[in-house]
């Protein structure tokens, strides 16, 4: 175990009490925040809207809550041991990470982008999450050790955070496990509530919609498809290749320690 692991405390019972309001109370504000932007814009726009709103809320959020003696991060520029895992997305998150692919003047490079989701697509698309960072296989996004898309990335990556680097090294080499990553607490409560508020207020919203949590590479493949986000709205079955697959008995997404 780590020094830093060492040093950071057990939750007691009333904090994790307190927690678990705190998430339930967030996750409650972005499920009604969604409900009210798709009330009165049910398309595109408005999807991106919701999108907006949720990076913005959960961003504020952890500002807000991180107690102020909370150690820094080890996470910095160029640090990529994290990007070989399953990453969970929306669908507005999909339509986002599409858009801003195909914003490319370059059609020729759009095209290669496609390919490279394809690509490992193909090689990932029916592994677990443990299974899946066993291979070793980098995200279809990852490029010289930074990340593609990192102005527009999902949820999960901007809350993904680790305390000590070697245990991020650590997981590369044997596979990132539930509680095998101490994360910053507060962006960790912020932004997985955030993420669950969001998946609650399109179920409600737009009920012939398949909101179902998906995996990053398949669903934007998905939704860079020709009318892709109008056809999804419409109840089409666009992400019946690109739903989550987990491993039995996890959750959503692990609960790391933190």
């Amino acid at each position: 175990m780590s020094s830093k692991r060492r040093g950071i405390q057990s939750t007691t019972s009333e904090q994790k009490q307190k927690e678990e309001e705190l998430s339930a109370g967030l996750r409650g504000a972005e499920r009604e925040a969604v409900i009210q932007i798709l009330l009165h814009d049910s398309t595109r726009t408005g999807l991106m809207h919701v999108l907006n709103n949720a990076t913005g809320f959960a961003e504020s959020m952890a500002a807000k809550f991180r107690h102020p003696r909370t150690p820094a991060v080890d996470c910095k520029k160029g640090c990529s041991w994290c990007c070989y895992q399953t990453v969970s997305v929306t669908a507005p998150e999909a339509f986002t990470i599409a858009e801003f692919i195909q914003s490319s003047d370059n059609p020729s490079e759009i095209e290669a982008r496609l390919a490279k989701l394809q690509e490992v697509n193909q090689r990932t698309r029916t592994l677990g999450p443990r299974e899946r960072t066993k291979q070793h296989v980098p995200c279809a996004f990852l490029e010289k050790e930074q990340c593609f898309i990192y102005e527009v990335r999902p949820l999960a990556c901007s809350e993904f955070t680790s305390m000590d680097v070697d245990d991020c090294k650590r997981a590369y080499r044997v596979g990132f496990k539930p509680k095998g990553i101490v994360h910053e607490k507060a962006r960790m409560i912020a932004f997985y509530a955030v993420q669950q508020g969001l998946l609650e207020g399109l179920r409600e919203s737009l009920p012939a919609s398949d909101s179902a949590p998906l995996e990053l590479t398949g669903a934007v493949i998905a939704a860079m498809g020709p009318g892709a986000a109008e056809a999804w709205l419409a109840g089409e079955q666009i992400f019946n290749q690109a739903h989550l697959i987990l491993d039995p008995s996890d959750a959503l997404v692990p609960e790391p320690e933190g």
